[in-house]
């Protein structure tokens, strides 16, 4: 089995009342798979909607991020004032866990990556969890922001946390993390950059690890585990060179049979050296 958009799935598409639920959904699936796949020899992007629809939905991913950085860098200014802790600290952090739909909470740690804070009130419960085997709280101890792949997370659910390092008068203090769920805000996103096209809109870590499909129980599992027809297949092949290559566009042949032809453009976004890799597919 290959993730949906690699599954010879005709005319799939991101359900609107899903995703303003921030849920995917699949319309529709047909074909014989991807080991069926041959090359189209020539591969001109011109014209093709994947790429104004993929230039969307970068641009409005990496404006998210950016925004989502700059709050969390005023927060950790702010908690530099305020401290770690307290009511000064739980306003700070409760303000910035409304950033987004996407954005649950937000914690404050010490130097020794222990939780001293969590805003809403309803994560408080992590309060005292040690989280400094996280790379982003790593990375804010060592006086950089970070931002995680995605992983298990205290609060009880999978996604990525964004760190800042807070510095007071003294030196560091500790940090400040934003918990972020990247199906909600990728969803969103792609609901966005959508229209009324009927494409397929992905997106993968660069270890493989998908975290947005039409199909959600995909998420969280790997490009890799989830691409077993090997060299044989063309898509498996659009598959490795989308984890190992930036940018890109490629065509292909899903149904040599039914001469079913697909289009497939990816891009970057990311922050502090976290990427994801952004996709839009397209089959006809």
């Amino acid at each position: 089995m290959v993730p949906a958009c690699f599954d010879g799935c005709l005319k799939r598409k991101i359900c609107l009342a899903l995703l303003c639920a921030l849920a995917l959904a699949a319309a529709g699936c047909t074909g014989t798979g991807p080991d069926t796949a041959t090359p189209v020899p020539t591969a001109s992007a011109d014209g093709d909607p994947v790429n104004s629809t993929l230039a969307a939905f970068a641009s409005g991913v990496q404006s998210t991020l950016d925004r989502l950085d700059a709050g969390t860098s005023a927060a950790a200014d702010a908690l530099g004032e305020t401290g770690l802790d307290g009511a000064g600290a739980e306003e700070v952090l409760l303000n910035l866990s409304r950033a987004h739909l996407a954005t649950p909470d937000a914690v404050t740690f010490d130097p020794d990556g222990r939780i001293v804070a969590a805003m809403p009130e309803e994560y408080r419960f992590a309060v005292g969890a040690n989280i400094h085997g996280e790379p982003n709280v790593r990375a804010a101890l060592n006086g950089t922001p970070g931002l995680s792949p995605r992983i298990n997370l205290v609060e009880g659910f999978r996604g990525v946390a964004l760190a800042h390092p807070v510095l007071n008068a003294t030196g560091l203090a500790g940090g400040v993390s934003l918990v972020i769920q990247p199906e909600r805000l990728l969803a969103l996103e792609a609901l966005g950059a959508m229209g009324n096209a009927t494409l397929a809109l992905w997106a993968v870590q660069t270890d493989g690890t998908i975290i947005l499909d039409s199909d959600s129980s995909l998420i969280g599992r790997t490009l890799a585990d989830e691409t077993r027809h090997g060299d044989a297949s063309a898509l498996g092949e659009v598959a490795r060179e989308i984890l190992s290559t930036p940018s890109g566009y490629a065509r292909y042949r899903a149904n040599e049979t039914a001469g079913v032809e697909g289009s497939i453009a990816w891009d970057t976004v990311g922050l502090h050296g976290t990427e994801w890799r952004l996709v839009v597919n397209r089959e006809q």
